[in-house]
């Protein structure tokens, strides 16, 4: 992209001034140059980026600064008195023996990541009990400090969790300026500048670098230390490629390692390209968050804003899930990227996956979590589910879930929303970048301290009523945040109502007088969203809304677990049935009652949606696994009965259906179907047991899928001719499958055939699948490993002719009358992670 035509693709104005009086001078200028100078040697100041970092929209405010009420302090509550208040009997690295505190036990990344959750709950509640958890770990930490700047443990030199603890110890020093952080890290960085050159960053470091970034920059604009601007263009350099890799969508196919398609990586590392463009002012760099965005939407997007990752990045799939740590990473980066570019539909994301995927991933009394959250998750039995990356009890409700990474690392979730939902603005004033029930304190330019109280039950509400506490009459703009869902949001000053901007700031800029209330309207109607098989979700504001299934919770205890009680691991098993489609889209009925302490019990939801549906039969569990067949394709029939059927919010269950497929009239069959991936995007396609990818030659399996297929679900044929090139990979085999339903994750997990070329073999094979492979015929052919053949497949009712390279006559011919319609898709069976894998291109199907 160039830079002309990046430039313009965001030129739109994010800030609208609505018709109040004008900004005073007084906080302008010279004042706000005077106090930078001034805090400039404070941790716990709010400082603009100093020279020559690019000035931001946004500045953060000291952990500290904000107090969460209503809902949120009840979460950040049960959190104290769940996993996190409870973490040193439980976890076993955050225990006393932690190497980190000096002692034997783990030594690299779970222990910074449970603590830079925990320090910013203990001062956002202000909770004594909390702070003397965290204060031992950061005496430890800063006691560890060797001559030459390194700390930490002996036995790990790795740069990768030493930036947790970086980032931990700059939250600690707002909330509480102790003197020897800065000192800390400067020394830290200076040892970190002259050795990274011999010890260049590697694998997560290098993944995970722009959390590194971000906290350098904090440091700098403090002490104005040059070095630091090295150190940063060094962090750059080492890093994987994140702003190419977003830009251009290459997750899947960059390099030779699975660090840039891992789904932790991704999200942390989207903060990476905004936190640079503060030091580069390459537009290129500001510009990747949004199109790395896009790009993750089109390929592997769920109905809840956030893409897939088992762990890899995972397809378009209601039956993939995503890591708990995505979920708080994301919002992480949606935070710093909000802050840095002040676009506000990056709140919108924030908001949508805090009080969405956040919410879902953890138990109503916080002492439970899932490593993965499903879209579509109908049992919550122990299994595999046939992910690349899978765990037995990855979807169950457990203190320590599938890989012992998340159980650490979601401590930060919710406290850094509440720290990040308000912030300084550049012009002096303060802006609302988040709504939660809060409460902000923060000193103006002039050294004035101002409290807002934001008094709301949003996002199960549609008004958020702001307070103006100061001392005298002040003048200073207040900026919003307007969702850009909203289409009739108001803002009423002392009563007097206009109309707000969708999906920008509101510039706010008068003179307050102590006591002035705003009252923010955000209009919520009901609205649906298109997804995976023209599947629809229901959201209503910023919530996500999804089938209520009864559950039934059942504790196990598994091997080599400590137990505590009220700590139990469980399976949630269905107690009501799931299979429904939505009757009529238009008419879905809003429900509301009192507000509950805590909104994301299913019990005391206070906002339901009815519904109309009816059950379909034949979409029922996939084969032998614990998990749903994807939806079926709609519009489709059926004549079960009308049944009213009730929604909740998405974060209410731990069961759910949030894709639901929808009545109506079927698509005609034989509708002409041609797909050559001309914009990098297979978002007609679902994939199943690995991630694809599209490259110079085509579409086709990464080299983790090594026995994967995809399928174009929207297409339907009974007879018809299907046109490929097929380019053979070094190892297995490679073909087409048509006529498909009921597809799943598992090598022969569908229903329907396949013609398998056999490069290593030389041969060409038509089979069907079933749950298990039966042959149907074979017959000897010539192929060779890297080249692209041209594969035709004629099928009229149960005879099937096989061409390659268009032959006079078939290479296979056979009859077989099991499958007489479905969709079409091609398939990678066997292969080997260090060879070329498949791919295809130039497909075409006609009746």
């Amino acid at each position: 992209m160039s830079k002309k035509s990046s430039q313009s693709s965001f030129s739109r104005r994010r800030f609208v001034a609505l018709g109040v009086a004008g900004l005073g001078s007084t906080i302008l200028g010279s004042k706000r140059a005077e106090a930078q100078k001034a805090n400039a040697l404070k941790p716990n100041s709010i400082l603009q980026n100093r020279a020559p970092l690019k000035e931001v929209p946004f500045m953060a405010l000291p952990l500290g600064s904000i107090q969460a009420r209503g809902w949120l302090l009840h979460q950040l509550e049960l959190q104290r008195d769940g996993l996190t208040g409870h973490a040193d009997e439980i976890l076993p690295a955050a225990k006393d023996d932690s190497a980190w505190l000096g002692g034997k036990g783990e030594d690299w990344e779970k222990g910074p990541y449970y603590v830079k959750g925990l320090v910013p709950l203990a001062y956002t509640l202000g909770d004594e009990k909390l702070k003397a958890k965290a204060q031992k770990w950061i005496d430890a930490i800063l006691n560890s400090q060797r001559e030459d700047g390194f700390f930490g443990p002996k036995t790990n030199d790795d740069w990768w969790p030493r930036m947790v603890v970086t980032y931990l110890l700059r939250d600690y020093a707002e909330a509480t300026s102790d003197a020897r952080v800065m000192p800390f890290l400067t020394k830290y960085y200076r040892h970190m500048l002259a050795n990274l050159p011999k010890r260049p960053l590697r694998d997560w470091g290098r993944a995970r670098a722009g959390d590194e970034m971000d906290t350098v920059f904090w440091l700098y604009n403090r002490t104005g230390d040059s070095f630091l601007l090295e150190l940063s263009d060094l962090l750059y350099q080492q890093a994987y490629p994140w702003r190419d890799i977003f830009s251009e969508n290459r997750f899947m196919e960059y390099g030779t390692d699975f660090q840039p398609k891992h789904n932790v990586n991704v999200p942390q590392a989207m903060k990476l390209p905004p936190v640079y463009w503060q030091r580069s002012q390459n537009y290129e760099d500001r510009d990747a968050w949004h199109l790395g965005d896009a790009h993750l939407t089109a390929n592997h997007g769920t109905a809840l804003g956030m893409n897939t990752g088992t762990e890899f990045l995972s397809g378009r799939s209601t039956t993939e899930g995503i890591e708990t740590c995505s979920f708080v990473e994301r919002m992480l980066s949606d935070e710093t990227a909000l802050r840095i570019l002040g676009d506000a539909s990056i709140g919108d994301n924030l908001e949508a996956v805090a009080f969405n995927g956040l919410a879902a991933a953890l138990s109503k009394d916080f002492h439970q979590h899932v490593y993965y959250t499903l879209p579509n998750n109908v049992t919550a039995r122990r299994g595999g589910l046939g992910f690349v990356v899978d765990y037995a009890d990855g979807r169950s409700p457990s203190p320590r879930s599938g890989y012992p990474c998340c159980c650490y690392n979601l401590h930060m979730g919710w406290p850094k929303l509440a720290q990040s939902c308000w912030a300084a603005t550049k012009e002096g004033g303060l802006a609302a970048l988040a709504y939660v029930p809060s409460q902000v304190t923060a000193p103006l330019p002039d050294g004035t301290k101002v409290t807002i109280i934001a008094d709301t039950n949003y996002p199960f509400e549609e008004e958020i009523r702001l307070t103006i506490n100061v001392p005298r009459e002040m003048q200073f703009p207040l900026k919003l945040r307007i969702p850009s869902w909203c289409e009739d949001a108001t803002i009423s000053i002392n009563g007097a109502v206009q109309k707000a901007p969708r999906g920008q700031f509101a510039i706010l800029s008068r003179a307050w007088k102590n006591g002035d209330k705003l009252t923010l309207r955000f209009p919520m109607e009901v609205r649906t969203a298109p997804g995976v098989n023209n599947s629809r979700s229901v959201w209503h504001g910023p919530l996500l809304y999804s089938l209520k299934i009864e559950e039934k919770w059942q504790a196990f205890t598994e091997e080599n677990r400590e137990g505590a009680p009220g700590f139990e691991s469980y399976e949630v098993l269905p107690q009501s049935a799931w299979n429904y489609a939505l009757a009529d889209l238009e008419a879905i009925k809003v429900q509301r009652r009192a507000m509950p302490q805590n909104p994301f019990d299913p019990a005391q939801t206070p906002v339901k949606l009815r519904t109309s549906a009816r059950k379909i039969a034949d979409w029922t569990l996939a084969y032998d696994q614990p998990r749903a067949l994807e939806p079926p394709v709609s519009p489709l029939a059926s004549a079960a009965p009308l049944e009213t059927i009730t929604l909740v919010p998405f974060g209410a269950q731990m069961l759910r259906i949030s894709n639901f497929p929808f009545i109506g009239t079927p698509p005609p069959v034989g509708e002409p179907f041609q797909e050559n991936f001309p914009d990098s995007h297979f978002d007609n396609w679902i994939t199943y047991g690995g991630g694809w990818l599209i490259d110079e030659n085509g579409f086709g399996p990464s080299p983790d899928a090594t026995s994967s297929y995809a399928v174009a679900t929207l297409t339907r044929f009974r007879d018809f001719s299907y046109d490929a090139h097929v380019t053979l990979g070094e190892a297995g085999n490679a073909g087409l499958i048509f006529r498909v339903n009921n597809a799943a994750i598992g090598a022969d997990n569908y229903q329907g055939y396949y013609c398998g070329l056999f490069a290593t073999e030389n041969r060409v094979e038509l089979g069907k699948a079933n749950g298990k492979w039966t042959t149907i015929k074979a017959a000897p052919r010539n192929l060779s490993p890297g080249r692209a053949y041209h594969v035709r497949i004629l099928a009229n009712g149960p005879q099937i002719r096989v061409f390659i390279d268009n032959m006079a006559q078939p290479v296979l011919e056979a009859t077989d009358e099991t499958y007489t319609e479905g969709a079409i898709g091609v398939r990678q069976y066997g292969g080997n992670e260090q060879k070329t894998q498949a791919r295809f291109a130039h497909i075409l199907v006609s009746a």
